[in-house]
């Protein structure tokens, strides 16, 4: 019963809700915005359960919405309370 929960909870999440909590994650681990990425897209895709061209346009468009700023060795959280409360949303 419990696995079966969290199958169904993994698989509901959109992939902004699993980049967000990625991020928040990173966020209280690394104590900073700025998240160094100790892995490639590639590997960050597989982390989080989704193709790496989707995780790319997920970024993008979470960049063109103001959240973060990104390339290939960083992300940096722009806005931490919007970012909880997205997650708090979802």
């Amino acid at each position: 019963m419990i696995l079966m929960g969290k199958i169904k909870t993994l698989a509901l999440k959109t992939i902004r809700q699993c980049i967000i909590e990625f991020l928040l994650y990173e966020y209280h681990v690394q104590k900073s915005t700025t998240i160094k990425l100790d892995m490639t897209k590639k590997e960050l895709a597989e982390k989080i359960g989704v193709q790496r061209p989707s995780l790319s346009r997920e970024l993008n468009k979470m960049r063109k919405d103001g959240l973060i700023i990104y390339d290939s060795k960083q992300i940096t959280i722009t806005d931490v309370d919007l970012l909880n409360k997205l997650h708090i949303d979802s």
